[in-house]
């Protein structure tokens, strides 16, 4: 009974409304990576920019080839930093993009950034 109500509470209110004419996040900017290591595991330490205030979280992207791109990894809202642990003993370079994304869809990347290990 109570979920009832609050769904028409909030149905009512326009809260629902609001929801279905959310627009895509504008996209983080000034990422950047450097190199970090814990013991023999190399980390990428990703930092950039959060310009929107609509994005329900983001999508961080790496690749060794710079142009096939693969998620490696999520972070919520109002988050600026990621730390991806890349392996033990890694020798190359990786590049990075990242992406917010809310119930409208995925903004447009970010810059790419690399890294060697």
């Amino acid at each position: 009974m109570i979920g009832v109500l609050l769904s028409s509470l909030l149905f009512s209110s326009g809260f629902f409304a609001l929801a279905d004419e959310a627009e895509v996040p504008e996209a983080p900017f000034q990422l950047e990576v450097s190199t970090d290591y814990e013991g023999a595991t190399c980390i990428a330490a990703l930092k950039w920019r959060d310009m929107s205030e609509s994005e329900l979280g983001f999508e961080v992207l790496r690749s060794q080839n710079n142009s096939e791109f693969e998620v490696v990894g999520m972070v919520g809202a109002n988050t600026s930093h990621y730390r991806d642990k890349v392996g033990k003993y890694v020798v190359g370079g990786f590049t990075y993009k990242v992406r917010a994304f809310n119930q409208a869809g995925k903004s447009e990347e970010s810059n790419a950034s690399s890294v060697w290990f």
